[in-house]
């Protein structure tokens, strides 16, 4: 009876297993100089507020710091939808813009603020890759003079030309092993050969 009980188990189709498959995915890696050509903005922000509440997705409202595609400096912008962005930072971003409009939430009649309707929204590209975090660190050379403003690339998902020199993060650092730092100067210096060479005639 124990053979025929486990008989029954193993030819039976597991229907019920096959509807709780989940598969995870990773972006498809692309080159910095075709994530330009996609993004409708590229540019260095820094990053004013932020409400995960107050609409359908998590909003971000940043100031743009340095503009090399699509906005001008000095504007401020809309973006999201990712919720470990900090408040305060910058980070080098592209960006897509939505095509949805987002309205707040009804507050059932609390006093908690929002942004309004928002008309013009961006979204970050490649599951987040395209948002990279701009920060002050000392690890470029090996040396004190070496400290800098770095930008933290994933260079497994955004992939940089060779001549353009990463370093490791650092030790302490906790995040995954594809990650690494370009200084930003040399970055955005490439940036606004990327600039002026799309908005060069053919």
């Amino acid at each position: 009876m124990f053979l025929s009980f486990l008989a029954c188990i193993l030819v039976r189709p597991p229907d019920a297993l096959a509807q709780q498959t989940v598969t995870l995915t990773e972006p498809s890696p692309v080159t910095i100089q075709e994530l330009f050509k996609q993004a409708d903005v590229v540019a260095v922000v820094r990053i004013r507020s932020g409400t995960t509440e107050q609409y359908p997705t998590t909003v971000y409202k940043a100031e743009i710091m340095q503009s090399f595609k699509g906005v001008r400096t000095g504007a401020k912008i809309f973006f999201g939808p990712y919720i470990h962005y900090r408040l305060g930072s910058e980070y080098l971003v592209f960006l897509q813009k939505s095509k949805r409009v987002l309205d707040p939430k009804e507050q059932n009649g609390t006093s908690d603020m929002n942004y309004g309707r928002i008309d013009s929204f961006y979204s970050v590209m490649y599951d987040g890759y395209s948002a990279m975090s701009v920060e002050d660190i000392c690890i470029f050379d090996g040396k004190d003079e070496g400290c800098d403003d770095g930008v933290k690339v994933n260079t497994y998902q955004i992939i940089l030309p060779k001549k353009l020199k990463t370093f490791p993060v650092d030790s302490d650092d906790v995040n995954r092993d594809d990650e690494r730092w370009v200084r930003k100067s040399v970055l955005i210096s490439f940036l606004r050969s990327l600039s002026k060479r799309e908005s060069s005639p053919e």
